[in-house]
């Protein structure tokens, strides 16, 4: 299946780096390899989630919903949207 960008508007991605556990449900559903690991350390001792590409956002929020702790959002729209 092939992954379209919606409507062709942009998307934001945001990671909340406090709340994120460093699980990596987020690295593994993204189609677009939008996130990485982040090689630094939050202040819980966990190594955030990055958005590295945020370009290459389609909008699927696989993320959202895979993320245990509600650390992503996704919002339609540039960066000012969030």
């Amino acid at each position: 299946m092939a992954y379209e960008q919606k409507n062709n508007q942009p998307y934001t991605v945001r990671v909340y780096e406090q709340g994120c556990k460093e699980c990596g449900y987020c690295i593994e559903v993204c189609p677009r390899n939008v996130f990485v690991q982040a090689n630094y350390f939050n202040d819980k001792g966990y190594r955030p989630v990055q958005v590295k590409f945020p370009e290459k956002c389609i909008g699927c929020r696989r993320c959202f919903f895979a993320c245990p702790d509600f650390s992503i959002d996704v919002k339609q729209g540039g960066k000012d949207s969030l």
